[in-house]
């Protein structure tokens, strides 16, 4: 067997192999870990080996979105693999989606979207509640489609590069899909809703949280803090022993250390302003 590094499509016998190797980086890894879960191996994605063992994985989602996670690998030899293909944008690990986005020629791409956000993670036995007397959570009912849908969107325009004319219908179709998977709470506080939290990849021992989201009048309150607090508490109840998550500003960093986070890694989002096909 040869010692050279190489690159094949993936196949679902390649699953728990894959899911053992992803396991060893998980905090950059949930989106990943959690499709293979729930979906299987992607139509398009790739392993790389060396002498048989998987030393990467690269998947291109059904949005156009490429996920990297392999630390080691040649991104030069991948651009071959994706010529033609049109790409929509990168999420993973900072330094791969970098060097991944440069060896496919992609590196100066106008962006609608691209932040570098400082991941979390955090044992949830060391969980630290702030006083939250007089808030409750709740899953998100029909009365509240209105108002999440509405929250959604202005935080697709806020921090993803979404627009009035784009956001609504995208937030929308999330909302009822968090409503169905029952991953997303309320926060309220008497009868007045006031934050939101929730989870964008969850697998059995591990949570990453995603969606957070409070309207901007109602900020500097805590009120985020208290929302991925109780939302950690009721995982914590449920099983699970493990929470990651990146976080898009320094007042959120500050907020999720607050609740015993700590720094663990580096986690790149970027979105063409229009789908890029690879060049040969």
């Amino acid at each position: 067997m040869s010692n050279l590094p190489t690159i094949r499509p993936a196949t679902e016998q390649d699953t728990p192999a894959l899911l053992a190797f992803l396991s060893q980086h998980e905090s950059t890894s949930m989106f990943p870990i959690a499709d293979l879960l729930g979906k299987g191996i992607k139509a398009e994605s790739w392993l790389f080996e060396t002498s048989g063992a998987i030393t990467g994985y690269l998947a291109l989602n059904e949005i156009g979105t490429l996920e990297p996670q392999a630390p080691t690998a040649d991104w030069a030899t991948v651009r071959p693999l994706l010529a033609g293909r049109s790409i929509s944008g990168l999420i993973g690990p900072a330094e791969q989606c970098a060097a991944l986005q440069q060896a496919l020629g992609l590196a100066n791409t106008p962006t609608r979207m691209n932040t570098t956000e400082p991941g979390f993670t955090l044992n949830l036995t060391d969980l630290r509640l702030p006083n939250c007397e007089g808030y409750y959570l709740t899953p998100i009912r029909d009365q509240d489609l209105p108002l999440i849908s509405a929250w959604r969107a202005a935080n697709l325009i806020e921090t993803m590069g979404f627009t009035l004319d784009t956001a609504p219908l995208l937030a929308r179709t999330q909302v009822l899909r968090w409503q169905q998977d029952k991953t997303h709470r309320i926060l309220w506080h008497d009868d007045t809703p006031i934050s939101l939290a929730g989870s964008n990849a969850q697998i059995p021992d591990v949570l990453q949280i995603g969606g957070v989201y409070t309207p901007p009048d109602l900020r500097n309150n805590g009120y985020a803090r208290r929302a991925v607090a109780m939302l950690l508490a009721e995982a914590l109840h449920a099983g699970v022993k493990r929470a990651v998550l990146f976080a898009a500003s320094e007042q959120a960093a500050r907020a999720y250390v607050a609740l015993g986070f700590r720094p663990s890694h580096s986690f790149a989002l970027i979105m063409f302003s229009q789908p890029q096909q690879v060049a040969p």
